[in-house]
């Protein structure tokens, strides 16, 4: 033994050894390796006053059996007091020691055992801190008290190590005998046994062994008193994944139980075996994460988990919790609609048709509302298919089946086989029925036909009562589809009610042109409708009275235009190809009639090689000529004519006419006749030939090339030299996934081709070659011009009127659920029937000049609530 150590227990006799008695024959063991007649032993020996370790010593066995084998006697006995003595001796004895440190490994200065054992000069070992004080006031040795030669100090790794393993064996007792002893001594013993344990935290050894003394104490305290303590040891047992000792818990009170399951995670929680009556608590845990969990993976795991953990347990609680989870949750659920049970669905359809009934019972048995009460919509979209599934279970005369589809189809209308079914269903009752029976399902009929613009069977339509509750819900361009179908149906006169019905949601609307055709459309379905007749007399008086407002809106108009087209011919200077005078001092126009004309001789236009006269009418209106030009071939010409004081300029593109010739085109009832003294000056100040890409122009002028400003040319990768070229261009750089977004054009010249819209990110540049917006499956277009729509090819589109030069047009897409719009100025709004996906930016494909609003400032019309801006300022491709 190194120097300076002491046996801990000098007295200690040897171990002795256990001779069996032949005497005796051996009896059933109550302890492994200790037999009936050796327990009777020990208790002997226990009530004459041996300590418990004695007794183990003599037996070569561990305290805690002895301990235990004492308990057992003591509760056999008819001695009941005597044994019970002598075991509460044996624990006394025991937690004595327990709690007691072997006095060698223990520092002479402190008398506390050590931690970090060192060897001084003097041989003895002491704690490091201890003699390191010891030696700041001091010189000599604190045990001899000798001087010392050196103050140089040695670890000791013996007493280390011995220190280590009596630590290890006294927390291993403390654990086995723990849950036995008095509970006071119990709380003492774990005290001592977690501040061995904590000393070498973070150690994984340590750790378990410090969640088996945690746990022990939490069995030992009260509810009340251990909260700290399950706090610190369930986070231990999670990190570990003790299973076992988190089990063990579940046997807490429910409070402690519910915060131990918020605590772990889903897999975790799997793998425990929950005790039958903590069962409702997993649910009510789980119902508690749904509504706050914010990543949908896990929120998706939490709801599945909690559907397969509803369906194992038998019950009318569990089976009514079942159908409410179905219910709310039953898109984000992996359940098959198909194998659940036809009472589960129906109760799960009697909480959708009723929220209060769904959040009572949600809130008396999860103790949570499971989000149903923040819904935006009740029921939920998806709850489509459930009532769906519900009705193909029943026979077709089911009185319910009807009831079914119609909820099914209310909650999603896009559901093809859904729509279909119904249909079928509405039509077997309107001919299966009577009329008065079938007032109900009558406006059901309608929204469902009318609403996806399909013909009733006509024996249906025959049968139809039209009363105003089945109408009250069906649009102005809905009456107007039915009474087209009762026309065919024979039904003439009520068609032409409905019409005229129509023509007053029209008119309500602010649509007058629909009313008016509708009023028409009625006339002609039954001219003895008196309330036909009365609004086609309004109407007619209505257009009178448009027509004269028109005219005079018309003249005004065009007195302006004239009056800017002198202002701009006063302050332009005249750059010219070749000027030509037609000198008209020797013509006697006296006796011209109006229609009469007087022609100049022919002229060349520049060196285009084509001629052009002059074509005059003297008298065509009162104290007004008019003047036309007239050219031999088909020409493009910008040109301005003077006569005296009359200044005016023309841009025109010939034409051929029918009968061979060429059309004269110019300015009518304009010219004074006072100014014709002077006579008529022709500047020509551009020309270009037809089908010719040359065009001549006055020296000194430069030609302006168009610009493409804002925007990416994408076929061609160039801005082409004039608006003849079917451009695509667009925005990639703003490329959109999500939201809602709008933006404006406006048509600055007469154009070709229009197809304008959105183009996907994976969209290819490159040369020109006939394809553009909506030429493919991941880009979309309307069409004015010749009412179309593009995806993949073009689709016919119904419009009020085709798109014209100037026409400012809005579209609005809705990108997350594909929607795309076009806004008209009228105030229209055209849903393309097509749904978009993917990453989308503004694009235009158009052989004519534009201007594209992107800024909400700079919007011209009215888009949808809702709608932002794609970005800022105006982009343009214009000259």
């Amino acid at each position: 033994m190194e120097e300076g150590l002491v046996d801990p227990m000098p007295d200690r006799p040897a171990k002795m050894r256990r001779v069996e008695e032949p005497s005796e024959p051996s009896a059933p063991s109550t302890e492994k390796g200790i037999s009936r007649v050796d327990s009777e032993k020990i208790l002997r020996m226990s009530q004459k006053g041996m300590s418990v370790d004695a007794i183990a010593d003599v037996w070569n066995v561990e305290a805690v059996e002895i301990v235990k084998t004492l308990e057992l006697m003591r509760s056999g006995k008819d001695s009941q007091s005597d044994a019970q003595a002598g075991s509460e001796h044996g624990w006394t004895s025991l937690v004595k020691r327990l709690m007691e440190d072997p006095p060698d490994l223990c520092c002479p200065i402190s008398q506390e055992l050590m931690e970090d054992p060192v060897v001084a000069a003097d041989g003895i070992t002491y704690e490091r801190r201890c003699i390191a004080e010891w030696f700041y006031f001091n010189s000599g040795s604190p045990t001899t008290r000798e001087p010392l030669l050196t103050r140089v100090l040695n670890p000791s790794q013996h007493v280390k190590s011995a220190v280590i393993a009596h630590k290890e064996k006294t927390v291993q007792e403390i654990l086995s005998v723990a849950s036995q002893v008095p509970i006071d001594d119990a709380l003492k013993l774990l005290s001592r046994g977690e501040q061995f344990v904590r000393a070498a935290l973070p150690d994984a050894s340590a750790k378990r062994k410090l969640s088996s003394l945690l746990l022990l104490r939490v069995k030992r305290m009260q509810p009340g008193e251990r909260r700290a303590i399950v706090e610190e040891l369930v986070p231990m047992l999670v990190e570990v994944a003790d299973n076992s000792k988190l089990e063990e818990l579940l046997d807490l009170d429910e409070q402690e139980v519910l915060w131990l399951l918020s605590q772990v995670n889903l897999d975790l929680m799997r793998s425990l075996r929950i005790p039958e009556p903590r069962k409702i608590l997993v649910s009510k845990e789980l119902a508690r994460r749904i509504p706050s969990s914010t990543v949908a993976d896990e929120q998706g795991d939490c709801l599945n988990y909690l559907w397969d953990f509803l369906r194992e347990h038998e019950g009318e609680s569990w089976a009514k919790a079942t159908s409410l989870v179905l219910a709310t949750f039953h898109s984000r659920l992996t359940a098959q609609l198909e194998v659940l049970d036809t009472k589960l669905l129906r109760q799960a359809c009697d909480y959708l048709k009723s929220r209060d009934s769904a959040t009572s019972f949600a809130v008396d048995f999860f103790s949570s509302d499971l989000g149903i009460s923040t819904l935006e919509h009740w029921p939920p979209k998806s709850s489509s298919s459930i009532f769906a599934e519900l009705a193909s279970r029943l026979d077709e005369k089911h009185e319910e089946k009807v009831d079914f589809l119609a909820k099914a189809y209310e909650l999603d209308d896009s559901d093809e086989d859904v729509r279909r079914a119904l249909v079928k269903q509405l039509n077997q009752h309107m001919l299966r029925q009577s009329i008065d029976d079938n007032k109900h399902l009558e406006g059901l009929l309608l929204k469902v036909y009318l609403g996806w613009k399909e013909d009733i069977p006509v024996d249906v339509t025959q049968r139809l009562s039209l009363r105003p509750e089945s109408l009250k819900n069906v649009t102005a361009d809905q009456l107007m589809l039915l009474a087209e179908m009762l026309k065919r149906a024979k039904r003439r006169a009520d068609g032409a009610r409905i019409a005229v019905s129509a023509a007053e949601a029209f008119s309500a609307e602010g649509k007058q042109e629909e009313s008016y055709e509708a009023v028409a459309y009625a006339h002609y379905l039954d001219r003895a409708n008196d309330r036909a007749s009365f609004k086609l007399c309004e109407l007619l008086g209505s257009i009178v009275s448009k027509c004269k407002d028109l005219g005079n809106k018309y003249n005004e108009l065009d007195h302006k235009c004239h009056k800017i087209q002198e202002l701009k011919a006063e302050e332009e200077p005249i750059k010219c190809i070749s000027s030509f005078s037609w000198d008209l001092s020797g013509y006697d126009f006296s006796s011209f009639t109006e229609d009469q004309r007087e022609f100049s001789e022919k002229f060349p236009l520049g060196v285009s090689g084509i001629e052009a006269w002059l074509g005059l009418r003297p008298k065509a209106a009162p104290d007004k000529a008019s003047l036309s030009l007239w050219v031999n071939e088909p020409v493009w010409v910008k040109c301005r004519v003077q006569a005296g004081d009359w200044k005016h300029s023309l841009e025109y593109n010939f034409s051929t006419r029918d009968e061979g010739g060429l059309q004269g085109v110019g300015w009518g009832h304009q010219i004074p006749t006072s100014q014709l003294a002077s006579g008529i000056t022709f500047h020509l100040l551009s020309v270009r030939r037809g089908g010719s890409s040359l065009r001549w122009i006055p020296p000194g002028s430069t030609v302006s090339r168009p610009r493409l400003i804002g925007l990416t040319a994408l076929r061609p990768q160039e801005a082409p030299p004039d608006r003849e070229v079917w451009l695509t261009c667009g925005l990639p750089e703003l490329a959109q996934s999500s939201g809602k977004f709008y933006y404006e054009v406006q048509l600055l010249s007469e154009f070709d081709s229009p197809q304008i819209g959105w183009l996907n990110a994976t969209f290819q540049a490159g040369e020109y070659s006939g394809e553009g917006v909506g030429d493919d499956p991941h880009s979309w277009a309307f069409d004015g011009e010749r009412c179309l729509w593009w995806n993949n090819g073009k689709k016919p589109l119904q419009l009020d009127s085709p798109w014209k030069a100037q026409d400012v047009l809005g579209f609005a897409i809705d990108l997350d659920e594909g929607k795309m719009q076009l806004c008209t100025k009228e105030g229209g709004k055209v849903t393309m029937p097509s749904q978009a996906h993917g990453a989308l930016y503004p694009a235009v494909s158009i052989t004519g000049f534009f201007r594209m609003h992107l800024a909400k400032s700079t919007w011209r019309l009215q888009p949808p609530k809702g709608y932002q801006e794609w970005g800022h300022g105006d982009i343009s491709w214009t000259n």
